[in-house]
């Protein structure tokens, strides 16, 4: 028994490090602007880490960049289920909503961002200035 334990933390150990590897392999690919290798390596990513906010979020700007609004919206959806009190996040879903004119998710995440920054923030500005413009 001692030894499946071993064992179990051993492959629970390595499997941490492969998504490590294969978001910071993501993040590279991403910077270089060759969003479809990012977006498979976060497709590895996330399934040794499905719990990483930040493999979520990088995969939504993924598609963004690539003008798939829909499936970055998806993305960006779970990462907030993770991590709802994310300003950037929130500016995140609130940009992709008003972009595809769901106007009531947009102004939801705007009132996120104003509970979250009570003084203001640079993302609840950012967030505002869409409906402006």
């Amino acid at each position: 028994m001692r030894s499946f334990y071993i064992t179990f933390l051993f492959f629970l150990t390595l499997g941490n490090a492969f998504a490590a590897n294969y978001y910071e392999d993501a993040q590279s690919k991403y910077d270089l602007k060759d969003f479809k290798s990012s977006i498979q390596l976060l497709e590895k990513s996330i399934v040794f880490q499905p719990k990483d906010s930040k493999s979520w979020i990088l995969l939504g700007k993924s598609y963004a960049s690539i003008e798939n609004k829909e499936a970055a919206l998806k993305y960006f959806e779970i990462a907030f289920t993770l991590k709802p009190d994310s300003p950037e996040l929130n500016l995140l879903l609130g940009q992709i909503s008003y972009d595809l004119n769901f106007i009531e998710k947009y102004e939801s995440y705007l009132e996120n961002l104003e509970i979250i920054c009570p003084s203001g923030c640079t993302e609840l500005n950012q967030l505002k200035e869409i409906k402006i413009n």
